[in-house]
């Protein structure tokens, strides 16, 4: 979101009109490239975006149609990526989707994509830049998984809301559906990956935890990795969210109950639920703009965003990273305060798809070297231990 927000702030307001051509132009051209509509993969040129209807019950939130993108490399490993978006958890922030007027605004960008954005894939870059010798992934096939239901890739159901004027709307928590027939694809045309990356960013990176274990489980032969990147959202309502709200029947779909940490609850499962030898992997902005803005949000806090605020969920979030790495058997992490804005105090949001996968650097290692070193290498170990060992204490 941040990176869209600095694409339209550079080419200027002013320019709107030329902005809106040049999408649409890029809808044309560059993200609408031949479609697979057969239930495996057409001979297609290597690093080139493709798109795949899926049709039956994947469906977006708005009732749209819900699609993935598939870009074949030159190798048999594959990433398997859960796209990330913002999050719905009630009536409230139901009626206020993510739209591309909100960022030309300026305002209050919204919560959580309700279609498929026509630009979205002019944003990817990052790890999803398959074509890039610099990039650790360097050949790999790819499956994005795009995000347009708000409810972290998992709910079951279609409820009727109203907004704030009375008029009433139609959401559809259909992230199971989607994955469901996403994977029956996937497994179609990924018969047995040498390595494979489960992983996501954001809501994405919920996502690909909570999903990890089922994948796995079909690619029992594979070396098998998950990772998730900026991923930290501590609320003790996620239980009534995912149950009441979205329908996603968790324990019984996924094998443990949610807790406030749920990301720590689905790392703490997987390090059981996951094929031995499996590597888990997470990274953080310490201080992440982004997460802290939704935390509040759905914690309903309603105070100033000050440096407490901003201590206090870095401070969660590491003491979930330090509990982890005492707990779980390969597991390792990378914090960073890579980006720091000295006035405001915050880190950006998300490294996986951005520019910033390249720069991105934490006591001399940067993280894609971390992430190759890891993956390709297998030579795990975590990054930013600084950070866990230096607590600064929550409160509110």
């Amino acid at each position: 979101m941040r990176k869209m927000r600095n694409i339209i702030i550079f080419t200027g307001i002013g320019l709107l009109s030329l902005i809106l051509i040049a999408l649409v132009a890029v809808n044309a051209w560059v993200i609408q490239r031949p479609v697979t509509t057969t239930p495996v993969i057409e001979e297609v040129k290597p690093y080139e975006w493709n798109k795949v209807k899926l049709g039956g019950n994947a469906l977006s939130s708005d009732g749209s149609e819900y699609f993935i993108w598939n870009k074949t490399g030159e190798t048999n490993n594959w990433i398997i990526f859960f796209s990330g978006g913002g999050v719905s958890w009630d009536a409230q922030s139901a009626a206020h989707p993510i739209k591309l007027i909100n960022f030309i605004k300026g305002g209050d960008t919204g919560n959580y994509f309700p279609d498929i954005p026509f630009y979205m894939l002019t944003l990817l870059g990052g790890m999803m830049d398959t074509d890039n010798p610099a990039n650790p992934f360097h050949g790999w096939n790819v499956v994005y998984l795009p995000y347009s239901t708000g409810d972290f890739h998992i709910g079951n159901r279609t409820v009727e809301y109203k907004k704030e004027d009375g008029s009433p709307f139609t959401m559809r928590y259909n992230g199971r559906n989607n994955v469901q027939s996403s994977l029956d694809w996937i497994y179609a045309n990924a018969a047995k990956p040498d390595k494979l990356l489960i992983a996501g960013e954001s809501a994405g990176g919920f996502g690909s935890a909570f999903w990890a274990p089922e994948i796995a489980a079909h690619y029992k032969d594979s070396e098998i990795f998950q990772y998730s990147d900026s991923s930290f959202l501590k609320s003790d309502k996620w239980p009534t969210v995912m149950n009441q709200e979205w329908h996603a029947d968790f324990v019984n779909n996924f094998g443990y109950a949610p807790e406030a940490d749920i990301i720590g609850a689905a790392f703490k499962a997987n390090g059981h639920l996951m094929p031995a030898g499996t590597v888990l992997l997470q990274s953080y902005s310490v201080y992440d703009e982004i997460l802290i803005h939704f935390q509040n949000n759905i914690n309903d806090y309603t105070g100033p965003r000050d440096q407490r605020i901003i201590k206090e969920w870095s401070e969660e979030m590491r003491q979930s990273v330090a509990a982890l790495a005492a707990a779980v058997p390969d597991y390792y992490y990378y914090l960073t305060d890579y980006g720091l804005k000295a006035a405001k105090g915050t880190t950006p949001h998300t490294f996986a798809t951005r520019g910033d996968f390249y720069q991105a650097e934490q006591d001399g290692v940067k993280l894609l070297k971390w992430l190759g070193d890891v993956v390709n290498d297998r030579n795990p170990y975590s990054v930013g231990s600084k950070f866990l060992t230096t607590p600064e204490p929550a409160q509110r």
